[in-house]
């Protein structure tokens, strides 16, 4: 499982057009101006991953076939399409959006005629949604771009409020959400296109003057792997699951240009699978595993080298797992387990681990049975989600 940054080199390459006379680029002195036509600059992306998860030691669900063809891939994949926006802002870098030039692109390249001036940018990678069904959702903004996801249908209310009570200033989860799809992005801002010579790089087998950038393509939406430790569990007393899971008080959305997260909490709904009869640590185990994607935790900023843990004000917010088992005699009950401090140490991405001593669980009330678990929904018992986008 790759968790990045992502690195990604723009090259902006300005073509000379309709030069006077043909003078050879050594005989350029810098600072010197020359008159172009509108130049043509073009862009380049070149994606470089690093940084691993530990997949050795920590994980102890494995992933098989089966897994990678109901989750997919395990890890980040290299995007293979674009959209850009571009932003023209003319001679003050300090000029708010008043058009927005937009474009699909497939590879890593992107060519067009500037107008000198600045510009800003945003690029960020188009979803791949397998079965068609896209959950992620653009809210697009002239300064701005924010993702969010719809709401899960079919989930009970119950486990909102429960979660709700779970946050101890207050907080009100906005409803049980489907997880994004994984998607990329960048801004690179107040990129100059000048008139001067000196601020390129001449390609004498191109004949045209570079200009090079560097911005980062960062993951916008991470990958966490939830896996439960079941032991203690050799009489059989959790027969199975019913893969119903859900994490509390993640973000419901993210700023797409500067991957800052939104503080509006939510659940992320996922499903499980659980493998019996492994060894974990020496100890004969029953493990549910799975993956959940998520914008990551409320308020905090995107994915740095220097900067892994969480950084947010929300300190409040606690992260809860939700969890269905399935005792022997067939009754169902929702358990939940606190993995905030997990959550906050790998504040974008990671392993989430869950230890069940099932001699120490608290079993379904027989009197109230077919009642104990949160997913089981009514039709009157959707949760409604109004969306209030901050610009």
């Amino acid at each position: 499982m790759t968790r990045t940054p992502i690195y990604y080199i723009v090259v902006v390459m300005t073509v000379v057009l309709g030069m006077s006379s043909c003078i050879e680029p050594p005989l350029h002195l810098p600072g010197q101006n020359l008159d172009f036509v509108m130049p043509q600059v073009e862009t380049e992306m070149d994606v470089v991953w690093d940084v691993d998860v530990d997949m050795e030691t920590d994980w102890y669900y494995g992933w098989d076939l089966k897994d990678d063809s109901i989750w997919g891939y395990i890890g980040y994949e290299r995007p293979s399409s674009y959209e850009v926006h571009r932003y023209y802002k003319g001679d003050d870098p300090k000029a708010k959006h008043t058009t927005d030039e937009a474009f699909s692109i497939r590879g890593n390249r992107f060519r067009r005629y500037f107008q000198f001036g600045y510009y800003d940018m945003l690029f960020y990678s188009d979803i791949d949604s397998k079965d068609g069904t896209q959950v992620l959702v653009m809210h697009e903004e002239l300064d701005s771009v924010t993702a969010t996801t719809t709401g899960t249908r079919g989930i009970s209310r119950s486990i909102v409020d429960r979660s709700r009570a779970n946050d101890k200033d207050g907080s009100s989860a906005i409803g049980l959400l489907n997880q994004p799809e994984i998607f990329f992005g960048a801004y690179p801002e107040n990129i100059f296109i000048s008139h001067d010579l000196a601020d390129y790089e001449y390609d004498p087998v191109e004949n045209v003057y570079i200009k090079h950038l560097e911005t980062k393509l960062r993951p916008l939406v991470y990958i966490y792997l939830v896996q439960f430790i079941l032991y203690n569990n050799e009489d059989g007393k959790i027969k199975g699951i019913n893969g119903n899971a859900a994490l509390s008080s993640m973000a419901s959305s993210t700023n797409v240009n500067t991957g800052h997260t939104g503080n509006k909490p939510a659940l992320i709904y996922f499903n499980t699978r659980m493998k019996k009869g492994l060894t974990v640590k020496g100890r004969k185990s029953d493990v549910i595993g799975g993956k959940l994607t998520t914008f990551g935790l409320c308020d905090n900023e995107p994915y740095t080298r220097s900067g892994a843990k969480y950084m947010g004000s929300r300190a409040a917010l606690r992260n809860f797992l939700y969890y269905d088992l399935v005792w022997k005699d067939g009754q169902v009950k929702t358990y939940e387990f606190d993995v905030t401090d997990q959550c906050r140490a790998q504040a974008h991405g990671g392993i989430l681990t869950v230890w069940v001593d099932c001699d120490k669980l608290t079993p379904p009330d027989p009197v109230n049975q077919g009642t104990g678990s949160l997913f089981i929904p009514t039709v009157e018992d959707y949760d409604e989600v109004f969306w209030e986008i901050e610009i």
